[in-house]
């Protein structure tokens, strides 16, 4: 049985930093599990470059590397294409047996609880193609308005997700109304997972993010965004979410209180799995700790 370690946690929390130099020991590769990673041209906003830390990094036409680390499923797809966890998880599952095949190690990198789920398969996809008559729809009903019918439709879906975000509310919806169409995803066999997870206090990570948010404002974030709208994806989904919703008119409060809650529901969603081990980044050691436990795994 091999080993996937899957690196998760709120935003902030070093885990692509961190993974690197767990790579480097291990002799590993990364790919990114974040749903806003997989667009290109959207670099700065969502974290691909790293300017908080020393870590060097480079786009290639297929991948990128950070400090010659390979980093896989960046930039899937333009900012206008339909991208689901689906058809993400028909990309990442293939490579990450690649990866292992090649005798490296894997690391599942991310703040995209849903993606993880899927990927591990503590989750199944829907299976359901996009009804985008049906969603253009939903998205001019208000928040309320989409809760409501999701209750209506199938209360304990609208229980297990993050109820308060209109894209998933639109999404669930678009589920139970839809019919299955796609094929199974190519799940690992002879795969065990070790859930590696990040945290601090709520003050301390509120406090990152608000660090990163700063640097990321006065290092391209907006002309990044410009450039963007330029390209002719302002009305895109990507552009009108976490921070570059905000980024499109000049608001960082709002992107700030925008990230402080984004950490809150990551936090709600991965305590829900109680195979996590959770390592508290603002302890000297917890480095150590991690690259011990990562150890003690590949030693069997």
């Amino acid at each position: 049985m091999k080993t996937i370690f899957v690196i998760l946690g709120p935003t902030s929390t070093g885990k692509t930093s961190l993974a690197v130099e767990l790579c480097k020991r291990f002799s590993g590769q990364i790919i990114s599990a974040d749903s806003r990673q997989i667009y290109r041209k959207m670099d700065i906003g969502t974290g691909k470059i790293p300017f908080t830390t020393n870590v060097t990094a480079q786009n290639f036409k297929n991948y990128w590397t950070l400090d010659d680390i390979v980093v896989w499923g960046y930039d899937l797809a333009n900012p206008d294409e339909y991208f689901s966890a689906y058809d993400w998880a028909s990309y990442a599952l293939p490579k990450a047996k690649e990866i292992l095949e090649s005798g490296k190690t894997a690391f599942l990198v991310g703040g995209t609880g849903f993606y993880i789920d899927i990927f591990t398969a503590r989750q199944k996809p829907a299976q359901i193609k996009p009804d985008f008559n049906l969603r253009k729809e939903l998205e001019l009903e208000n928040l309320e308005n989409l809760q409501k019918q999701l209750t209506s439709l199938n209360q304990k879906v609208f229980d297990s997700i993050d109820n308060k975000n209109p894209a998933r509310l639109i999404r669930a919806i678009e589920i139970e109304l839809g019919k299955k169409s796609a094929t199974p995803l190519p799940y690992l066999e002879n795969v065990n997972f070790e859930f590696i997870g990040l945290t601090a206090d709520r003050l301390v990570l509120n406090e990152r993010a608000d660090k990163w948010l700063e640097t990321i404002w006065e290092n391209g974030l907006l002309p990044e965004t410009e450039s963007l709208i330029d390209a002719g994806y302002a009305s895109a989904r990507p552009l009108n979410s976490l921070i570059y919703k905000s980024a499109k008119t000049g608001d960082k409060d709002q992107a700030r209180i925008d990230l402080h809650h984004y950490i809150k529901r990551q936090l709600t969603y991965f305590k829900k799995n109680p195979s996590t081990t959770w390592f508290n980044i603002t302890d000297p050691n917890f480095a150590t700790a991690v690259s011990n436990n990562v150890q003690s795994k590949v030693d069997g």
